[in-house]
């Protein structure tokens, strides 16, 4: 690889950093639910320039990518801003999700034809996935952005600039949005946001495992995901320990979310340079990803994935009306 395609990520990342780092300040101030996006314009800006500027034509994947995630940040927007069928959204990213499988983004276990369903539900829940993270203390801008970066520099080894690109914009951009929209010491940027970055992040592993043989894919699919699905089923199994009331923000989620991206990332970037079996290391996360699930209620965790990102209506979590009898709580007044 020539030193000029190998600049492609950094000058991404940094362009796209610069871009959320501008742009979200005013926004979240006046129109907070745009942030998202800001985001998602942020990392199409700066893969589109670091793409073009270091290594040629805007690679097709990337432009299909790009696009399908920008549909589905609309999604976000629209249920960021009011309520969203959940058929609707589900087909909606069913068919962003084809779109970027028809353009050669997609899980390859079989080599067949199932391989296209496969790759969409893949896509779909996963994005889901890291769309729950946004609602666990805040810790999608964190995990988006160690993901991004162990993804940009698997990419390059394997010799793949345009889709390291594409990881790095979304990685500076998560860290040029870290500063803001803070929340009660959380950094929450939305539906919006949250789907964008979860479509990317899906996309950009699908897309370099694609072809590789069934061990590579796998332990390429489950390595960047582990994040995603620990916080789906710690977010799962919270919930079900409150009975069905709606679960506070835990502090501690995201430094432990982005310690197993690290972690996860470290191992895809040893599997990529070929100092771990990738049969091991998928084994190893499959065996983790199941215990995982099965601690969290398989049936609610399975659910949390295709639930709103932001909606907590569909989960049964409004508060019960009381009956005509029951006088209302009384209220203490501090002065």
């Amino acid at each position: 690889m020539t030193p000029l395609p190998a600049l492609a990520p950094a000058l991404a990342g940094a362009v796209a950093c610069l871009l959320a780092a501008a742009g979200l300040r005013p926004v979240r101030r006046a129109v907070p639910y745009l942030g998202g996006v800001t985001l998602a314009a942020a990392t199409a800006g700066a893969a589109v320039t670091g793409t073009m500027t270091a290594v040629g034509p805007l690679d097709r994947r990337v432009s299909a990518v790009l696009l399908a995630a920008a549909a589905v940040a609309l999604l976000g927007l629209i249920a960021d801003v009011g309520a969203l069928p959940l058929v609707t959204r589900l087909i909606v990213e069913s068919v962003a999700a084809g779109g970027v499988v028809l353009c050669g983004v997609q899980v390859t276990l079989t080599g067949d034809w199932l391989d296209g369903p496969v790759s969409v539900m893949w896509i779909v829940a996963m994005t889901n996935a890291y769309g729950l993270l946004d609602r666990l203390g805040g810790a999608l801008a964190a995990v988006a952005a160690v993901t991004g970066a162990f993804l940009a520099g698997t990419a390059l080894v394997l010799g793949d600039p345009p889709l390291a690109a594409l990881a790095a914009a979304l990685a500076g951009a998560c860290l040029g949005a870290l500063p803001y929209g803070r929340a009660r010491g959380r950094v929450r940027l939305g539906p919006s946001a949250s789907l964008f970055a979860g479509f990317v992040l899906t996309c950009t592993a699908a897309g370099l495992t694609a072809g590789r043989g069934t061990a590579v894919v796998a332990a390429g699919l489950l390595l960047p995901a582990l994040a995603a699905i620990v916080g789906a089923g710690a977010y799962a199994a919270r919930g079900s320990r409150r009975a069905g009331r709606p679960a506070g923000p835990s502090r501690k989620a995201a430094p432990a979310l982005c310690g197993v991206s690290a972690g996860t990332g470290t191992a895809g970037l040893a599997v990529a340079l070929g100092w771990v079996p990738a049969s091991a290391a998928a084994t190893v996360t499959a065996a983790t990803v199941t215990a995982l699930l099965f601690y969290a209620r398989p049936r609610r965790a399975w659910t949390s994935l295709w639930m709103p990102a932001g909606d907590d209506r569909q989960r049964g979590r409004v508060p019960r009306p009381r009956s005509a009898g029951t006088p209302p709580p009384p209220v203490v007044r501090r002065g």
